[in-house]
């Protein structure tokens, strides 16, 4: 801790515990308990405990007195536990009767202060931040606060119920016995109860001071909780049952496991609605955390069949997931997931009688008056006979208790026929129906396999079309029987969300070959379709992009794209709506790319919108389609032109920063496929780009200066004029010095030389002559780089100004000399004089004085003074060339043109670049800045404005 801070932290405590002073804000206080916290975890908390005693004294005073603040009192009860996680100030504390005292609940409930939930919220925060060690767990044992702790579990506030609930299942796993091999059968689950788990439950039952007392206590208010009538208890047993159980052991996890197991199977029969997804949570979680028994698959698989069938598919979708998923449930799983889709389509998924009528899929409980009992009285679910025996520990006994004792198979499918009749009821009411089958078409891509894959494809493209408005084949609708599915579907956006989704993700199973075609044509048809939703056509572009992989070499597939695909997408590009617009015009880039085609006319075109969204998809497709047009031999050169005068208009004049922004974009990927690239136009975009008033505007300018750099400037490991410089942190582009792909025209010695490019290709590792980077130099400068970087450099955006201070650091150490050469360096006074000539000239920018100040306090007050008495200007320059020798006109020059390698010294950028590093809120966001706002207050008056800094 800063010196400055430990004077200031007794006279803040003292302000803090003194009820006459202005109370701090919430923020300050969670604040300034951040601060605290960092440093107890440098140190344990020992060297604050033992520096700042003042810490434990405000405590002791705030938690006496019981007229404090409520937002005061929770504060320091999360300071409480946050210095008593280590066992030195635990027992400093106890030794001071402060804990015992801080926790009192029905302290604070006779004071009046439990009723404010920031109380009860810092007393659960509390006691959180001091479970780290066994003596707290204790503390929390002896001082009985397991009680009031389960109370919160089930408080009004949601934040304190669910920090309640988080601290219980910290408290389950605080003491876990070690963890033993188990024995499991073929399919991953264990034979209960196992010899470990029994010994557990002797333990927990006859060693309450070993701490299972507590754990004993959450068990049993768990199993009353989930055994309650309270709706709110339930949801809350559960929620802590499935937090908790991904991080118990064995033996512990069977333990608790077998004693939730009853309530469990309770709650699955009673078929409450409102508590499927948190039970299956719990279900999902028991599974998915380790081996489990039989009975809880059964449990599983009782969920899939007592529910309805919008609640047994969302329950099937979240069981599909797991890999061990044994073979009886995931055949249930599939049933369930594929029978709305084939019912709906009429497509062939399934067998109903082999998969509806299982064993392990049909279970005797559920017959037609208990599947009826979901729309009965809650009293009339379940008989007293049926109640018993669903408590028993294997469900298979269970299976011949029913009238009958056996169910012939007459029975079976008169039970499958009522089950089908009551998914054909939800499938015609159209809520359902679209809940149902979203549901079973997203989980289609997970449960195809080689046999299946092609069917379920054609299932999802026959959905599609009847989306679309076109019905199924009258064989199938007459077999199926749900006429009124059709017309719930047509023009559904949510099914055709969900269904070009899954179209997309199938387009890599094995069957999406035989199937590519059909898909290709209820992809056009959801295009031509004039109704369909914007949402719906951008997913049907992803899609079409995802099939067009399947089969790029088909020539039926080219005639479609050709003759159906793109004339709907010269009506799209038209299209009323910009989101329709922007959406096309994005999968024209993307499919020109794909098929190596291009539709220039139309994006030019696009560059005129008035959308500034579309504008900038229009470039960014342009981007994508220009290359293309010059592999495929196309006279481009005036449509190149023609492209290029738009793109600096739109720079230069668009109002909107989207298009902009694509502009500059759309030049460095330009300059990255294009070995001719114009000068003028690069010189355009780096000097508007470099000044625009959008920061990332700037940003994308400094990466287009850094990819020039990169080629220009010769790429070696060594160079004669300075070593590798480190990596400053640029945007991710290649490090200048380890570039050494040399294919770009300003790195090669061009056709017709010229005197700023005129140098060979060397090897990597040969370094350098300095006449080619003079002549790297000499080429930035004339493209106005150095000009973009310093205004980058004195830019008041940070994100600016660091970029291109990472880049000007970067250019100074490979063009420019050392300042402190010893003998033997790998340069001469020559090449030192040579590359110091390459000057530009800074007049008219707005950081000309600045960067003129810095050079003269480099050069001191001679050069100033040397540059006065020469006297020329732009009026006299030629009468005094004319006078004067080479030292004449050399001063001269430092009045119109400043060396490069100079300024770049004299700018600090070191400095610079440490400073720009820092958060903006480096200086009032500090633990000194934050001390002293709590502390303004008291040293001002009523009357005066009291401006805090801290966030």
């Amino acid at each position: 801790m800063d010196s400055e801070c430990l004077v200031l932290l007794p006279r803040v405590c003292a302000v803090l515990a003194d009820p006459t002073q202005s109370l701090p804000d919430d923020t300050s206080l969670e604040k300034l308990l951040d601060w605290f916290t960092g440093l107890t975890k440098e140190d344990h908390g020992l060297t604050l405990l033992e520096s700042c005693p003042c810490l434990v004294d405000y405590i002791s005073t705030v938690c006496l007195d019981k007229t404090t603040h409520p937002s005061m009192l929770s504060f320091s009860l999360k300071l409480s536990g946050l210095l008593a996680a280590s066992q030195h100030g635990f027992n400093l504390l106890q030794d001071r009767s402060i804990l015992g005292m801080a926790y009192d609940s029905e302290r604070w409930q006779v004071a009046g202060l439990w009723e404010d939930p920031s109380v009860r919220i810092g007393w659960i925060h509390g006691l959180s931040n001091m479970m780290r060690h066994t003596q707290a767990f204790h503390f929390l044992d002896q001082a009985g606060l397991t009680k009031p702790l389960l109370q919160l579990q089930t408080d009004p506030s949601l934040f304190v119920a669910s920090a309640a609930i988080h601290l219980l299942a910290r408290l389950l796993t605080f003491h876990q016995p070690a963890t033993t091999s188990h024995t499991t059968q073929g399919n991953g689950l264990t034979v209960p109860p196992n010899k470990e788990e029994v010994e557990l439950d002797v333990t927990m039952e006859t060693s309450p001071g070993s701490g299972c007392s507590i754990t004993m206590e959450i068990l049993k208010h768990l199993e009353s909780s989930l055994e309650s009538d309270s709706h709110t208890q339930v949801l809350q047993g559960l929620r802590l049952l499935a937090l908790t159980l991904p991080k118990l052991e064995a033996p512990l996890r069977g333990w608790v496991i077998r004693r939730v197991l009853r309530p469990l199977e309770g709650l699955v029969l009673e078929g409450r609605r409102a508590v499927t997804q948190p039970l299956m949570d719990v279900l999902l979680a028991t599974y998915r955390s380790g081996p489990c028994d039989s009975r809880l698959v059964s449990l599983m698989a009782s969920m899939l069949n007592s529910q309805n069938p919008s609640d047994a598919a969302l329950c099937a979708a979240a069981t599909l997931h797991p890999e061990t998923c044994p073979p009886g449930l995931r055949q249930k799983v599939v049933a369930v997931l594929l029978g709305p889709l084939q019912m709906v389509t009429g497509v062939t998924l399934l067998d109903w009688h082999n998969d509806r009528h299982t064993d392990g899929q049909t279970d005797h409980r559920h017959t037609d008056g208990q599947t009826d009992h979901r729309h009965t009285d809650e009293d009339n679910r379940q008989t007293d006979g049926q109640t018993d025996h669903r408590h028993t520990d294997q469900q298979t006994d269970h299976r011949h208790t029913d009238e009958d004792h056996r169910q012939t198979d007459q029975d079976r499918q008169t039970e499958g026929r009522s089950s089908l009749s009551l998914l054909r009821d939800h499938l015609n009411h159209k809520p359902s129906c679209i809940s149902l089958l979203c549901v079973s078409v997203s989980s289609a891509p997970y449960i195809t396999d080689m046999e299946s894959s092609a069917a379920v494809i054609l299932a999802v493209v026959s959905l599609l079309r009847i989306c679309n408005g076109h019905s199924p084949s009258p064989e199938s609708k007459a077999a199926i029987g749900c006429s009124k599915a059709s017309t719930n579907l047509i023009g559904c956006s949510k099914v055709q969300r969900c269904g070009l989704d899954s179209l997309a993700s199938l387009s890599t199973c094995p069957g999406a070959v035989e199937r590519v075609v059909e898909v290709f044509h209820v992809l056009v048809q959801n295009l031509q379709n004039p109704d369909s939703d914007p949402t719906v056509l951008q997913k049907n572009y992803q899609a079409m992009l995802r099939w067009l992989s399947v089969s790029a070499e088909s020539s039926s597939l080219a005639d479609l794209v050709n003759e159906d695909l793109l004339p709907v997408l010269k009506k799209r590009v038209c299209d009323v709506r910009w989101e329709v617009r922007d959406s096309t015009l994005e999968f024209l880039g993307q499919l020109c790319e794909a098929l190596s085609c291009t539709v220039t006319p139309i994006l030019l075109e696009a560059l005129c919108d008035q959308e500034s969204y579309v504008r900038a998809s229009a470039i960014s497709a342009l981007a994508r389609t220009l290359p293309l047009s010059d592999q495929q031999g196309e006279p481009g050169n005036q449509t190149q032109e023609q492209t290029l005068g738009q793109l600096l208009h739109i720079l230069s004049q668009d109002s909107e920063g989207f298009p902009r922004r694509a502009v500059v974009q759309f030049f460095i990927n330009w300059l990255k496929t294009h070995p001719s690239s114009s000068s003028s136009s690069l010189r355009s975009v780096i000097s508007l780009g470099s000044t625009d008033l959008d920061w990332e505007v700037k940003v994308h300018t400094l990466e287009l200066v850094e990819l020039l750099m990169e080629e220009i400037l010769p790429g070696h490991q060594e160079s004669e004029l300075g070593s590798a410089p480190p990596p400053y942190g640029g945007s991710g582009g290649t490090n200048l010095l380890t570039h050494t792909d040399l294919t770009h025209p300003y790195a090669v010695t061009p056709s017709q030389p010229s005197p700023l490019l005129t140098h060979t290709t060397t090897d990597t590792h040969t370094p350098p002559t300095h006449t080619s980077v003079v002549c790297g130099l000499s080429r930035l400068v004339e493209l106005g780089v150095v000009t973009a970087l310093l205004n980058g450099l004195f830019d008041c955006d940070r994100p600016v100004a660091l970029k291109a201070c990472s880049l000007l650091l970067r250019l100074r150490d490979v063009v420019c000399v050392p300042r402190s050469l010893g003998k033997g360096a790998m340069t001469t006074d020559d090449a030192t004089a040579t590359v110091a000539k390459v000057t530009f000239d800074l007049r008219g920018q707005v950081w000309e004085r600045e960067v003129t100040r810095k050079l003269q306090e480099k050069r001191g007050s001679g050069w100033v003074k040397e540059s006065r008495e020469v006297g020329c200007d732009r009026l006299n320059r030629n009468r005094v060339s004319d006078r004067t020798d080479g030292a004449g006109s050399e001063a001269c020059d430092r009045l119109t043109g400043k060396s490069v390698c100079e300024v770049l010294w004299s700018l600090g950028l070191e400095e610079r670049q440490s400073v720009l590093s820092l958060s903006s809120d480096h200086v009032q966001n500090s633990p000194l800045s934050l001390l002293e706002d709590i502390l303004n207050p008291t040293h001002t008056s009523h009357t005066e404005e009291v401006i805090v800094d801290c966030y």
